[in-house]
């Protein structure tokens, strides 16, 4: 299983580039398809969900997360593959997503959400 979210340099340097969160998330696969879950965790390469079923490992999709930073919304919305899915239990499914041809406000809004406290 392939990790996105690992580093080659220190813990610090690690914690500083992966993000903690709980926020509203849902992914588009296909035209009609859309999964509604929560962000867990975001890198500058990709995130994880949370949804209630399994989506296959190679799907690509639109992924969606809104959240508010300093009582702002921030929205990030980005074309991502699935690199894996795996059953957590009673939570549902942890997707870990890679993005994929970032656009500007994507860029901005991902280095909004890995600079939130």
């Amino acid at each position: 299983m392939e990790s996105i979210f690992s580093s080659a340099g220190s813990a610090a340097e690690a914690a500083a580039r992966v993000k903690n969160m709980r926020w509203p998330a849902s992914l588009r696969v296909g035209h009609t398809t859309i999964l509604t879950g929560k962000a867990i965790q975001i890198s500058s390469s990709g995130l994880s969900l949370l949804l209630d079923r399994t989506v296959r490992e190679g799907e690509t999709g639109l992924v969606r997360v809104d959240a508010f930073i300093a009582g702002n919304p921030v929205r990030l919305q980005a074309r991502t593959s699935v690199v894996c899915c795996t059953c957590v239990g009673m939570e549902g499914f942890r997707l870990s997503l890679r993005f994929q041809d970032l656009d500007d406000d994507a860029t901005n809004a991902i280095e909004t959400l890995l600079r939130a406290r």
